[in-house]
């Protein structure tokens, strides 16, 4: 359970901070990073906390994170 919250803690903080590298269309290197209100990210770290450990979703959202941050680390390059 220790783990599940720690893992939601940290899907929370990296959605919270979500300002897209771009607005519109993409310009071929920088991805469309589309921004969640606080109010939607609170809501799903409070989906996956529900879900539980076992949840593989939790998984796939981390992912998900990492892909945004690394399309954002890219966007900031350019």
């Amino acid at each position: 359970m220790r783990y599940v919250k720690r893992a939601i803690l940290a899907l929370a903080l990296s959605l919270m901070p979500l300002n897209g590298c771009t607005k519109g269309v993409s310009d071929g290197l920088c991805l469309t990073v589309t921004d969640y209100s606080l109010a939607d990210q609170r809501a799903v770290a409070d989906e996956l906390a529900a879900l539980g450990a076992q949840s593989k979703t939790g998984t796939f959202m981390a992912d998900y994170g990492r892909l945004r941050d690394e399309a954002r680390a890219l966007c900031a390059i350019h």
